[in-house]
Parts: C-alpha cells; sequence; structure tokens
C-alpha cells in the first residue's frame, strides 16, 4: 500500500539517492521531499478527473443567502480540490464558485468533485506516474544534475500522460445529451 513516503522514497531511488523513512528523519532528501509533495500531489489530483478521486455529494443551501445576484450559497466538501459538474437534478446548474461555496439559483445541489484523495486509495498507475513526477520535481536539488533533472520532468509528463489515458479508458464515455448543435452534424440535421 501507498503511503506519501513510499512515494518520495522510491522516486529518490530512481535519481541513485538513499531511500527515507519519513520526512522528519532530517536529512536533506526528506526535507526536500516533505517541501513538495503536499502541493505536488494536490495539483496531480487536481489536473485531471481522475475516476478514484471523483466524489459525488448533494448539498442543501447554507442558511443564508448570499447578499446579491445568487439566490443560495453551497458549502463546498473540505477535502474538494475541483468542482467538475453542478447539477441541479438531471440539468446542469448555473453556478459560480467563490471561495468554498457554489452560489446558484436553485434549492440543492448534485456536486461531482474531484476530492483530496488520500495516497493509499490511489489506484496504482496514480502511484507510479506519482513516483516519476516526484523524481522530476526532485531532480535537481538531489543531483545538481540539469540535464538529469530535465530527463526526468520529460519521463514524469509522459507517465502522467500514460496514466490519465488509462483511467480515461475506464467506464462509458460521457454523453453529450440531445443537443441540437451536435445533432445536426447527423445525417437529417437536428434544428
Amino acid at each position: 500500500m501507498a503511503t506519501d513516503v513510499s512515494i518520495c522514497s522510491n522516486a529518490l531511488i530512481m535519481l541513485g539517492a538513499a531511500p527515507i523513512a519519513s520526512f522528519t528523519e532530517g536529512t536533506k532528501s526528506a526535507q526536500v521531499a516533505s517541501n513538495l509533495f503536499p502541493d505536488l500531489s494536490r495539483d496531480f489530483l487536481r489536473g485531471h478527473p481522475w475516476n478514484t478521486a471523483m466524489k459525488r455529494v448533494q448539498l442543501a443551501p447554507q442558511s443564508a443567502a448570499p447578499a446579491f445576484d445568487w439566490g443560495a450559497s453551497f458549502l463546498l466538501p473540505n477535502d474538494c480540490l475541483r468542482v467538475w459538474e453542478v447539477k441541479s437534478g438531471r440539468y446542469d446548474a448555473e453556478h459560480k464558485i467563490e471561495g468554498r461555496t457554489v452560489l446558484a439559483d436553485v434549492t440543492g445541489i448534485d456536486l461531482l468533485y474531484i476530492s483530496n484523495l488520500p495516497v493509499d486509495q490511489w489506484d496504482p498507475i496514480m502511484v507510479t506516474a506519482m513516483t516519476y513526477k516526484m523524481a522530476g520535481a526532485m531532480a535537481y536539488a538531489i543531483t545538481k544534475s540539469a540535464t538529469l533533472a530535465d530527463g526526468w520532468m520529460a519521463a514524469a509528463e509522459r507517465k502522467v500522460r500514460e496514466a490519465k489515458t488509462v483511467d480515461g479508458q475506464e467506464g462509458t464515455p460521457d454523453d453529450f445529451g440531445d443537443n441540437p448543435l451536435m445533432n445536426s452534424r447527423l445525417p437529417g440535421g437536428g434544428f
């Protein structure tokens, strides 16, 4: 089972450095890893609708409505990194994100979002991609070689792209619904 530390430790091994057992062990490698991992892992999760990290929740409005323009505000879940879809019933709800709230003119929303999923719940291909991403991010600080750092960054980009491709192939593709513009491309048109 992967952990924050095991991902960073494996990335260090890939760079030819000694592995770490914790972020607090007092070595330069542990310090670099502990500084980079939190932001990079959130960026990694936020950058793609990973199947494993998606969550669905129905939200009720907060008791106080926004001061103007919108009829209701909905507090985002604590683990929400990125709002992916806001619906009211079967239809997209016109909305605006402000801070940690969703503003909308509906009485309730169905929220699909990317969560800040703990590493031990990640798909194995995500773990591998993040390990490469950490190797790329730590390469210069650990090896002092710009060439090696550039090589690891390129390898990380390829591995992340591969992981996104595999992730995107799982499940049924999203349906665009009955859209006149899309249907106009079919024989007989849609207008």
